[in-house]
């Protein structure tokens, strides 16, 4: 049985931060109105509309974590929704940060057009953030 389309988006899109020219290849997956959402009560949560405000939140991520964010991830997709689930992992100066998480995706025509992304523990999540 193949993947399912959105699942093969999906995973070609997070292929994307392996490469040095990584934003550059993340917006050419992300659709023009796309709308971010990222819950919490830190810094870099909140909701951000358009590529640009999408992948300067995802520089934030990698100069918080000191460039150390990991995602083991696993993908699954449907008609409706993409999902990736996470073990999250990074390391500042005097905290360890491991966790699940989930980030949920609508993707149309290959382009990603909405995200939510969920952690398991938040309160973890946002003392690696703030």
């Amino acid at each position: 049985m193949s993947e399912h389309p959105k699942a093969e988006t999906l995973r070609a899109f997070y292929s994307c931060f392996d490469r040095e020219d990584w934003v550059s290849q993340v917006k050419a997956f992300l659709a023009p109105a796309v709308v971010w959402h990222v819950t919490g009560d830190n810094p870099l949560a909140g909701n951000f509309s358009g590529p640009d405000a999408v992948t300067e939140q995802m520089l934030r991520y990698q100069d918080r974590s000191h460039g150390t964010l990991r995602l083991n991830t696993s993908i699954m997709a449907t008609d409706t929704h993409a999902v990736a689930i996470h073990v999250a992992t990074a390391s500042v100066p005097g905290f360890a940060y491991s966790a699940h998480e989930v980030d949920v995706f609508h993707i149309q025509n290959r382009m990603i057009t909405e995200f939510w992304s969920f952690s398991e523990d938040q309160a973890r999540t946002d003392r690696l953030w703030s």
